[in-house]
């Protein structure tokens, strides 16, 4: 008796794919946290600043709200390169609470994806490992 085994999907041409579906997942999963990240700052949802820091926004000629985006430098630092996200280093500081120059700081999480775009990078890239799996 002979046993004959067919398949639809071809693992060898997902291996020759797989690195061009990854780079094209990061790219836009980093285009959407640059997105993400500045709609996240532009909605004034963050935890308010410290009185203090108003007093000082106000002496500087910085608007008092929306919190980190004082001068408007971090916001502008906030880009997508290719594969990269992009953030002045104090951004990092303030998006995980922990500013070296400040005691005490509120953890202002402002890195983030569109919840709607995220579902459609991650739905492409289901789609492209499906379709590079046909024969």
């Amino acid at each position: 008796m002979d046993i004959k085994i067919t398949t639809n999907f071809s693992f060898s041409n997902l291996s020759k794919k797989i690195p061009k579906i990854i780079n094209d997942y990061i790219d836009g999963f980093v285009k959407d946290t640059e997105k993400g990240s500045k709609a996240v700052i532009d909605s004034n949802t963050l935890p308010s600043l410290a009185e203090s820091t108003i007093k000082w926004r106000r002496r500087q000629g910085f608007p008092t709200s929306p919190p980190l985006k004082a001068s408007g430098k971090l916001y502008n630092s906030i880009k997508g390169n290719k594969n990269t996200l992009e953030v002045i280093q104090y951004g990092k500081w303030h998006n995980d609470g922990q500013v070296p120059t400040v005691k005490k700081v509120n953890t202002r999480e402002f890195i983030q994806t569109t919840s709607e775009n995220k579902q459609k990078i991650d739905q492409k890239f289901i789609d492209d490992i499906n379709k590079s799996l046909k024969k």
